[in-house]
């Protein structure tokens, strides 16, 4: 929480002890720099249920049984050489456009309100994010009709650099396709 004290004229900028919280973890291992070598036996430690694992993936996808409630699968991306991108907690709803007000209060409760929030919580769209000072964020989103909501802990440059090598991955398989079809017509 930060707060503006004025006195005498005087402005001052107060940070409360919530801006210097820990690093963002995920069971226990710092985010900011963590890789698939570390998260992987860690969240297999935690009881996650692998379900897609390993370096061929952008993605390792895990069952989620009871670690978060209302959350049924966990999302790990990694950049190409292993870097930890993102976390995302996917979880379901049909019809329930209370869900993602819930998820935000979970993640309040901890991290304090959230630096952005946008959407409705009643109709539509909505994002709540808090950034983090040392690149990382936490976002909880909804996307509209589903109301299905997402959690995600991310390290913002690994996050962009994880997606840049995913449309050069697609683009470069595109060509690929197109020369292999070329002469065919």
């Amino acid at each position: 929480m930060k707060k503006i004290v004025c006195l005498g004229g005087f402005c001052a900028l107060i940070i409360s002890s919530d801006a210097f919280a820990a690093p963002l973890e995920l069971f226990g291992i710092p985010l900011w720099n963590a890789t698939r070598s570390t998260l992987e036996p860690a969240l297999q430690k935690a009881g996650l249920t692998p379900r897609q694992i390993g370096s061929k993936w952008w993605f390792d996808i895990y069952g989620v049984s009871g670690q978060m409630p209302g959350a049924n699968k966990l999302l790990v991306g990694y950049t190409e050489h292993n870097q930890f991108a993102v976390a995302q907690y996917v979880f379901p709803s049909f019809m329930n456009t209370e869900l993602v007000e819930k998820v935000i209060q979970m993640v309040e409760d901890k991290y304090g309100a959230p630096t952005h929030q946008s959407g409705s919580v009643d109709l539509g769209t909505v994002t709540a994010t808090w950034d983090e000072s040392n690149g990382m964020s936490i976002r909880v989103s909804r996307g509209w009709p589903s109301t299905t909501t997402y959690l995600n802990l991310e390290n913002r440059t690994n996050y962009a650099r994880m997606q840049a090598q995913m449309r050069a991955q697609k683009a470069a398989h595109q060509a690929q396709q197109a020369q292999a079809h070329g002469n065919a017509f």
